[in-house]
């Protein structure tokens, strides 16, 4: 019996491509005419398509931990960690975060209906009370568990497993939603239950293998669930 859930954020609790692709390409532009580096260069590191504007499902922009991108940018553009940081850190918060439509009224049904819930990502901790405040999602979630929390970044399980162990449960009352193989990677280490959806880059073919079921977003959950409608 499902008794919390724990999503993952980006692609999950917001529409991955709607949020970052339109902005990617600028931002690999900017950054390209602030260091002398080619634009290339920085998308591929990125693992950002120039010709067509998109992110390719398995990018690192959407499978690494954010710490271990920017090191990444950094040594190509010879810049220290921290300076990109910095110099990031304020257009990123620009950056129009587009919720899954009906999702932050899904995330208040799930709570009404007993269910804990839980974020995990791997952004820093700040960053996703950041977004989700923005989105009206933060008074319905007990715990967010970001990459600074002490855990490590997914696919790492430490994080899935102190959620479910936090509030006394066995990790198989606890389901993992998510848009990548991160997510399932750290549910199945953790010992949780795990379900995929479609509002990230990968692809049913992809998730299906690893999930035990894989849904278009996060508004289908109640009725896979079983909840009944309030």
């Amino acid at each position: 019996m499902v008794r919390a859930i724990l999503f993952d954020k980006d692609g999950t609790l917001t529409d991955f491509r709607a949020t970052w692709e339109a902005w990617m390409a600028g931002f690999i532009h900017e950054l390209a005419d602030a260091s002398g580096t080619a634009p290339a260069e920085i998308a591929d590191v990125y693992g950002f398509d120039l010709a067509t504007n998109t992110i390719p499902p398995h990018a690192p922009f959407v499978t690494a931990p954010g710490e271990a991108i920017t090191a990444s940018v950094a040594r190509a553009i010879g810049w220290t960690a921290g300076g990109l940081d910095r110099w990031i850190a304020p257009r990123v918060r620009r950056v129009e975060q587009v919720p899954v439509v009906g999702g932050v009224e899904t995330l208040a049904r799930l709570s009404a209906a007993g269910l804990t819930l839980g974020v995990l990502t791997n952004a820093d901790v700040a960053e996703a009370e950041r977004h989700l405040s923005h989105m009206g999602a933060l008074p319905h979630v007990a715990r967010i568990i970001g990459c600074d929390s002490g855990f490590g970044a997914k696919p790492d399980p430490r994080g899935a497993a102190d959620f479910a162990a936090g509030i006394g449960l066995d990790p198989g009352d606890v389901l993992l939603v998510g848009d990548g193989m991160t997510d399932m990677a750290a549910a199945k280490g953790a010992g949780l239950r795990s379900i995929g959806v479609l509002t990230g880059t990968l692809g049913h073919a992809d998730l299906a293998p690893h999930a035990e079921a894989v849904l278009p977003d996060l508004t289908h959950l109640p009725d896979y669930l079983g909840l009944a409608r309030g």
